[in-house]
């Protein structure tokens, strides 16, 4: 029997965020709905694209005109897509405030590391997304090394994603996206449950909201195992 993991975070009002000008998220009862036949109950929505668990082009690197935007992405490669989910094991189980990275070591370590195929999906699992709705989500996020990034890139993987929010060192970049901007890959935002996996081969499906003109927008996500 099919198991069927959900790995995407919820959305809600005072959840972690980017930091300004990145808006955070707000929810609203709409106002009552004067040509409709009785009362009706809906909300509406103040976000940002990264907002939550999000799909993304190389056009939030490239610029939307040089590149595809994410309503272009077919869907039939977005479902039941070959994924291997790489286990390294908590990086920052205390939570310190130094940020720690997921090292090359870490992913050739990983089982199901010698797996990987051109075109699958890849997604670390760092044991972050128990984290989801703490305060330090985002400050104390691991990261990702510049070499084990080239290493994934060398692969050739549709997507690449993971459970922590942010890959990069912000104050002093290693230079992760510019190789990760010109080779086409996917990059899947922050996730959850990655832990519950427990095989490294799987099926993933990303379904991200089909608004025209943009390089990112959030997703439902979730990985199938046999």
């Amino acid at each position: 029997m099919s198991k069927v993991i959900d790995i995407t975070g919820t959305i809600y009002e005072g959840m972690w965020n980017l930091e300004a000008p990145f808006p955070d998220f707000k929810m609203q009862p709409f106002p009552p709905v004067p040509w409709a036949q009785g009362e009706v109950y809906l909300e509406s929505f103040q976000m940002q694209s990264q907002t939550g668990t999000y799909l993304e082009t190389p056009g939030h690197f490239l610029g939307y005109e040089n590149t595809f935007l994410i309503h272009e992405v077919d869907v039939a490669e977005l479902t039941n897509r070959d994924c291997v989910v790489l286990d390294v094991g908590p990086i920052n189980p205390d939570n310190s405030q130094e940020r720690k990275p997921v090292t090359l070591d870490h992913i050739l370590n990983a089982p199901g590391s010698d797996e990987i195929k051109e075109g699958d999906a890849v997604l670390i699992c760092a044991h972050w997304g128990a984290m989801w709705e703490h305060k330090d989500f985002v400050a104390h996020s691991p990261y990702i090394s510049l070499d084990a990034m080239k290493w994934l890139i060398e692969k050739k993987p549709y997507l690449i994603g993971g459970d922590f929010p942010r890959w990069e060192l912000v104050d002093r970049p290693q230079g992760i996206f510019e190789l990760f901007k010109n080779e086409g890959i996917l990059l899947m935002g922050p996730s959850v449950n990655l832990d519950k996996v427990t095989k490294p081969r799987v099926k993933l499906t990303v379904l991200p909201l089909k608004i025209i003109g943009t390089c990112c927008t959030p997703c439902r996500a979730v990985i199938v195992e046999e």
